[in-house]
């Protein structure tokens, strides 16, 4: 049996995190598998299998894993370690920063895969470096890195970066669109550089629509968003395509799972419109399949996106999408069928909406096809298999 080493940050709630805890519950019975964390603390900490062993980084590199918030339980030395750090990157870069932590662990050794399963961010945030650490302190066989972003536009794309990725063996993007948009920086990986989609806990979603699912006032079209509310979520300007809609005599109310640093921003805007009764924010929520079950339709209209999640929870639970054109919207939404994707503009999230306001029968058109479609992670382990193997 093969020894893998799994690599991430931490263990909190987020896209990533979500579909690590999928990948090792699918995988531990075909490797002996090891998840090296930089933070073990999370909400997700109990969703790992007993069988995949777990060890947390040293207290040095455990502040990449954590907030400097956080960082505060960790003692005085260790938070203004960070915080020095945290300015440091701010002012130049955290290649130093990250470079220092990372050496202050020892050396893994032993395993035939190491995985880093998340990428390099923006070289402004003390934040990352898996990649550095599976590089620099691993001794593995072969070296994979997993990429969960739109390369070209996230951020990342820097000259450092883009050094990193020519020495691992293997980069593995969550969908094709996210291979496409690295490719078209690094094509020089071409042969190295594989698709491997995200896993899904089908049965988990399905278990938890079903403990007191809300019930919605069937006098309006109940639209349903799932997402950190910050800039790139297109938040604010779907906020002014419901005041237009209002306008024109429209009935719905928007229900908003969610929070962030745009939080009040938005808060504050709704209620200087009026739209109070008609967009609701529930903060975050730690069951947001209960929302899901009943609402008439899923609406992410970011900006950017990689291949959210979201998308493959919404259509299990019968729950079509309507998503603004992101890099991987047309791969994952079959439109027609299972929602629709917009022009990724006001405009484009104005006319999608009103269409299925018009003509509410094509929710229903769309929820019959998902209701009658079987969902499983056939692929997505067969492309891990492949990469590993």
């Amino acid at each position: 049996m093969k020894k893998l080493l799994i690599v991430n940050n931490n263990l909190d709630t987020g896209g990533v995190q979500r579909s690590l805890v999928n990948l090792l519950n699918l995988i531990y019975t075909y490797y002996n598998v090891t998840l090296f964390v930089f933070s073990a603390q999370g909400d997700y900490r109990s969703l790992i299998p007993q069988e995949v062993e777990v060890i947390e980084a040293k207290p040095l590199l455990n502040l990449l894993g954590i907030s400097q918030e956080q960082a505060k339980s960790k003692g005085r030395m260790l938070y203004i370690i960070r915080g020095v750090l945290a300015v440091y990157t701010k002012l130049i870069n955290n290649y130093l920063p990250i470079t220092l932590l990372v050496n202050s662990q020892p050396r893994l050794k032993g395993y035939d895969i190491a995985v880093s399963f998340l990428h390099n961010d923006t070289g402004k945030l003390l934040y990352g470096g898996c990649n550095d650490f599976v590089l620099k302190r691993v001794d593995a066989n072969k070296k994979i890195s997993f990429l969960h972003c739109d390369f070209a536009r996230y951020g990342g794309n820097t000259l450092h970066n883009k050094k990193m990725y020519l020495r691992f063996d293997k980069v593995a993007a969550v969908s094709k669109g996210c291979k496409t948009s690295f490719l078209n920086e690094m094509p020089e990986l071409e042969d190295q550089t594989f698709c491997v989609y995200n896993c899904h806990n089908y049965s988990e979603y399905i278990q938890k629509a079903n403990l007191d699912p809300i019930e919605y006032d069937e006098k309006y079209l109940n639209i349903l968003t799932v997402a950190r509310i910050d800039e790139g979520k297109g938040i604010i300007r779907t906020i002014e395509v419901l005041k237009k809609l209002k306008e024109e005599g429209y009935r719905f109310k928007w229900h908003v799972i969610g929070d962030g640093d745009k939080s009040k921003e938005a808060k504050d805007y709704v209620e200087s419109l009026g739209l109070e009764r008609d967009v609701i924010f529930y903060g975050n929520q730690n069951n947001p399949y209960r929302y899901m079950k009943n609402a008439d339709i899923f609406l992410l209209p970011s900006y950017h996106e990689a291949a959210p999640m979201v998308f493959g929870e919404s259509k299990s639970l019968g729950l079509p999408v309507i998503s603004t054109d992101t890099t991987s919207a047309k791969e994952m939404i079959l439109e027609g069928k299972e929602g629709l994707v917009c022009e990724n503009s006001t405009e484009g999230i104005y006319q999608s909406l009103k269409l299925i306001m018009d003509d509410p029968s094509m929710i229903d058109g769309w929820k019959f096809y998902l209701q009658n479609r079987a969902a499983d992670n056939d692929l997505p382990l067969e492309q891990f298999h492949k990469l590993v193997n």
